[in-house]
């Protein structure tokens, strides 16, 4: 007789995000999260009309923009914050990256309150933290007066996708 035992085991992961007013924020980090707002006016958002801005902050002040850039070859486009993060990380090995914040706008689409960055770019966000070996927080806002942030992606992705050497 052949009696098969089943292990069943549950992983839970605990989601932390901070929600904030924008009008208590340091005069620095209204600055930083503006600069997303202003990145979204270079978007190029044609079909979806949804127009995102990225901003990233280097660990030496330093801020890189980003806009989401749609082509008519679907999906062949580029998010803002894939935009922002790509230029950033050919220099992570001098210039890590800190935080993010990330803005949108449409006349066509309501703008969820809690605009968290899609898979794809979360994925992104979660390979630069372990290339550089440090989390980066991510701040997220509709251009009104809450704004939410999280300590880094794992807040969205606790289980990534990582490649490590054998």
């Amino acid at each position: 007789m052949l009696i098969l035992h089943t292990l069943i085991k549950t992983l839970e992961k605990t989601v932390k995000i901070t929600e904030l007013k924008f009008r208590e924020l340091s005069e620095d980090k209204k600055a930083f999260v503006k600069l997303a707002k202003k990145a979204s006016e270079q978007s190029h958002a044609p079909y979806s009309e949804f127009f995102v801005g990225c901003s990233v902050l280097h660990d030496n002040g330093h801020i890189g923009l980003g806009s989401n850039q749609e082509n008519a070859s679907f999906p062949s486009g580029l998010c803002a914050e894939r935009v922002a993060l790509f230029e950033s990380s050919k220099t992570l090995n001098e210039i890590k990256v800190s935080e993010i914040a990330v803005y949108a706008t449409s006349s066509k689409y309501i703008v969820p309150k809690m605009l968290v960055p899609c898979a794809g770019c979360l994925q992104v966000i979660s390979d630069i933290q372990t290339r550089q070996k440090s989390p980066i927080k991510i701040w997220m806002w509709d251009g009104k007066d809450d704004i939410f942030v999280a300590e880094d992606a794992g807040q969205f992705l606790p289980f990534h996708f990582e490649l490590k050497k054998g």
